[in-house]
């Protein structure tokens, strides 16, 4: 076997080279670059984003402005998720604790100030919120020891949290629901908006 008999049939044979027409090519991707040029489009008008509706309130009728500060809460929260735990910290840069992570969420997000610790943001701002009606944006509170109240984390909605946990830990979401949690669970208060 020699040649092109030579390959066995499952090789494909070689490749045939068309003969050179760069010439037409060239004047054909001019012609179609020109007459696109003159075509023409027809403008679509594009409505402005509209701004939220308010909702009815159920017991006056009247409608009650929306407050979409929880979710600029929420929002913030969860970019933090995976910062490094620090005891004392205070920043994404240095590392949160877990009532340095609700401090700096609720100042960035919707310029609240909340005092430093737990056990001070407990008996500070806000109004107390049932378990049973917790919203998101509500700081959800936490005894782990006989000192009184400890942890301070974030309720995101649907038996969720966000908190920094504690040493060697980061910043994640856990569910109120887990045997700790429901063990240690202290209370919630409510900074944003009406209980």
């Amino acid at each position: 076997m020699t040649g092109r008999d030579a390959l066995p049939r499952h090789y494909p044979a070689p490749a045939r080279r068309a003969p050179r027409r760069d010439g037409a090519v060239a004047a054909a991707i001019t012609l179609a670059v020109l007459l696109g040029g003159c075509a023409s489009v027809p403008r679509v008008e594009v409505a402005p984003a509209s701004e939220p509706l308010p909702l009815r309130n159920n017991e006056t009728g009247s409608p009650k402005p929306l407050d979409l500060r929880a979710d600029d809460v929420l929002m913030h929260a969860a970019g933090l998720i995976g910062t490094r735990y620090r005891y004392g910290g205070q920043s994404p840069q240095t590392g949160f604790d877990c009532s340095g992570f609700t401090s700096w969420v609720f100042r960035e997000a919707v310029g609240i100030q909340l005092p430093r610790t737990a056990r001070e943001q407990f008996a500070g701002p806000g109004s107390p919120v049932p378990r049973n009606a917790l919203r998101a944006g509500d700081l959800v509170f936490f005894r782990q020891s006989r000192r009184g109240v400890d942890h301070v984390g974030i309720y995101v909605g649907e038996g969720r949290f966000v908190h920094a946990p504690s040493r060697g830990g980061r910043v994640r979401i856990d569910t109120l629901s887990l045997p700790h949690w429901q063990r240690t669970y202290e209370g919630a208060r409510r900074l944003l908006g009406a209980p």
